[in-house]
């Protein structure tokens, strides 16, 4: 019997032993019970009493709720009648956590031997159990993806696993069965899931009816041209992609199906049947107006109508939800699975969000656009060959080529974390990363790379901090830190730091706590950003580095390539927990024309995205007649423009005459000092200091007398 680790090998030891030696070890690390190959192979005489597997189980206690126990064994022990008794000892103290599924994972054995690797945990513990089995053939990279995903799930079903609650119990035979999955339920108003209900209790048969579907052969065949004709839609006219093959690229059916059976723009259909194999949910559609005239052939299909008018991004996003891995937990049967409208009645249905419906419609655009290129590139490769001019298809596969080959080149820098970094967060971090890239890649000078790694993070830091404080004044709140920052700075103390930044976001969740923003709104990305564990870690580290090299601890000459390394590390991990800042653009807005008989502003801006301050100017329209020209505003997912003036505000520089983003640093001889992001520049601006004392970041003069007797 052998003891693996998170490390490795752990220990060896007879059956008399285990018990003995693993208790230790699970009080540190979980731990995997692998039998040796004789104990592997299934006997066919009757089991004894107590074999050494149950003895050695029911020796055990689990030192901790959180206790991990792994046991590798056949299959016959955990589905069996005749091994009720080990089941009844597992369960005595113990209970089902997971349990993964594999035929002829060991060479050793037949191939049709069936082995479990089945994890424990005390009773105590959580109750649902996470089963898994492994195909005979697939690439085991989605595998492990799809296993990770089946982890995190709390119900439901993956392709080839499930989600059951409550846990097995001994009488019972623990068989694969994606039958006894748990249905998801829904989610709490409170929670941070991005697919709560809109409502308590809404369901799928809340708000859409079964539409009529016809058979294909109960209806005449038409040709296509004929009067009445309706496109009748198969199983094979699903594209897989929520788009129907069209007409001219399929052997179209056309029958004369009455209007009662006919679809409407806007119904959404779906294939019923799910295979194993599958790695997603059925393929969906919704009809629009020139699909039509269709109806759909029901055999494999089913089709919905709502009952209640909704909006267009909620019907795509709906669509979405159901092409999902969700309706996996719904369907029946075992190769050939089956979703009937019973169940899909109880399904629930996630909040309307337009955030996320746009965003599922981009990833699409993605694919859509992936596949034209993957088209174009089979095209050219197979026609190279086929003229007689050889020379001239040379020719062809090179100058035509360049550009698919220049897109591909492009595409494949954003697995790059750098670039990323480079061109989709806000200029000043952007910027400063760009320095720090640079430095670093002068191997015989470290020190210029470690003091710009440093320098970047305060930046990130600090930007967060000022655009979260922006973001809570509009919305009428105080960070309490920011009110100390304002009392420095009025009677002309220090200047706000790297502290004082980390500060402001990490009592930034309990300051909105109260407000009740929805989970699109920027102000909750910045709260998870800025209580982050990982990215509290990072932080200390940078933190401690750069005091120390304040007060003269600096680095070792000869320590100081490897207190590099270090840094960039952990400032790579900040930016990437950062990235939420791609999607919140800062822009420069430059020219406002509002139309009031339209109600609606044509705004022109500068998007100051990427490691350069020359961009071209960006339009939109937008319904808001206050926009500034001249201010720094930061735009959502929804479209909306937010105010920074005057936590950040964008001005020339005196210094370099570039254009840059300053924020408050100081008061000297009761002027603002502004200090730069991108360079540290200073700024004295007097015009400033009313904004900074309206917004609270500087305390209003008192009224002549006030302090008189």
């Amino acid at each position: 019997m052998s003891l693996i680790s998170q490390d490795g090998p752990a220990a060896t030891a007879s059956w008399e032993e285990v018990a003995t030696v693993a208790a230790a070890r699970l009080r540190e690390q979980p731990i995997v019970l692998v039998p040796s190959l004789s104990d592997l192979i299934p006997s066919d005489e009757p089991p004894a009493s107590v074999s050494p597997i149950q003895a050695a189980i029911a020796q055990m206690q689990p030192p901790s709720d959180s206790a991990l126990l792994g046991l590798l064994l056949p299959a016959s022990l955990i589905t069996s009648r005749r091994h009720q008794g080990l089941r009844a000892v597992m369960t005595r103290q113990w209970q089902p956590a997971g349990v993964v599924y594999s035929t002829g994972a060991l060479p050793e054995l037949h191939a049709s031997e069936q082995l479990v690797l089945l994890y424990l945990r005390a009773r105590s513990a959580q109750s649902r159990v996470h089963a898994f089995r492994v195909p005979r053939t697939g690439d085991m990279g989605d595998l492990e993806k799809e296993l990770t995903q089946l982890l995190a799930l709390p119900a439901g079903a993956t392709p080839h696993g499930y989600v059951m609650s409550p846990p097995w119990a001994a009488d019972v035979n623990w068989r694969f069965d994606p039958s006894k999955a748990a249905k998801p339920q829904l989610a709490d108003r409170g929670s941070d899931a991005t697919t709560t209900s809109d409502r308590p209790g809404r369901t799928f048969g809340d708000l859409f009816e079964r539409v009529n579907t016809a058979r294909k052969e109960a209806f005449p065949h038409l040709t296509a041209e004929a009067p009445g004709a309706v496109r009748l839609l198969r199983f094979r006219d699903f594209s897989g992609t929520g788009t129907l093959v069209s007409a001219e690229e399929t052997d179209a059916v056309w029958a004369a199906v009455p209007p009662e059976r006919q679809l409407q723009a806007g119904d959404i259909v779906m294939q019923s049947v799910l295979h194993e194999s599958t790695t997603r949910g059925p393929a969906v559609a919704v009809i629009d107006q020139e699909d039509l005239p269709a109806a759909l052939e029901g055999s494999m299909n089913l089709a919905f109508r709502l009952k209640q008018p909704v909006e267009e991004h909620y019907l795509r996003l709906l669509a979405a939800y159901l092409n999902s891995p969700v309706l996996q937990g719904y369907a029946v049967g075992a190769t050939i699975r089956r979703i009937g409208w019973k169940s899909l009645e109880t399904l629930p249905l996630p909040a309307p969000d337009e955030a996320v419906a746009n965003a599922l419609d981009d990833l699409d655009a993605v694919r859509q656009r992936t596949l034209s290129w993957h088209g174009e590139a089979n095209l050219l490769r197979q026609s190279t060959f086929t003229g007689r001019d050889h020379e001239a298809a040379r020719q062809r596969i090179i100058t035509e080529g360049r550009m698919l080959r220049l897109r591909v080149e492009a595409a494949a820098q954003l697995d790059d974390s750098g670039y990323i970094y480079r061109t989709t967060l806000p200029y000043p971090i952007a910027m400063r990363w760009r320095n720090v890239e640079a430095k670093a890649s002068i191997d015989s000078a470290p020190g210029p790379a470690y003091q710009a790694a440093l320098d970047t993070a305060e930046i990130l830091f600090c930007f967060c901090a000022l655009v979260a404080a922006a973001l809570t004044h509009h919305e009428g709140v105080t960070i309490p830190r920011m009110a100390a920052i304002r009392s420095r700075l009025s009677s002309g103390g220090t200047a706000p730091g790297f502290g004082d930044w980390v500060a402001v976001l990490q009592e930034l969740p309990s300051a909105i706590k109260h407000l009740g923003l929805p989970t699109n709104h920027p102000l909750t990305e910045f709260a998870s950003f800025g209580i982050d564990q990982d990215v509290l870690d990072a932080r200390v580290r940078l933190y401690a580095l750069r005091n120390d090299e304040s007060h003269i601890r600096r680095a070792d000459e000869l320590d100081l390539p490897g207190v590099l390394q270090t840094a960039l590390a952990d400032l790579r991990f900040l930016l990437e927990r950062a990235l939420f800042l791609a999607d919140l653009p800062l822009v420069h807005v430059t020219s406002v024309r509002w139309d009031s008989l339209r109600k609606s502003a044509s705004v022109e801006y500068h998007r100051l995205i990427g490691d350069h301050p020359i961009v071209p100017i960006s339009t939109s329209e937008q319904h808001d007649p206050g926009l500034e020209v001249g201010s720094l505003y930061i735009i959502d997912s929804e479209r909306r423009f937010h105010l920074l003036r005057p936590f950040l505000m964008r001005q020339l520089c005196q210094r370099c005459r570039a254009w840059s983003t300053f924020h408050i640093d100081r008061l000297e001889k009761q002027e603002a000092v502004l200090k730069s992001l991108e360079h540290g520049h200073s700024l004295k601006d007097s015009a400033t200091r009313g904004a900074l004392q309206h917004v609270g970041l500087l305390e209003a003069p008192r009224a002549k007398g006030t302090d008189e007797g």
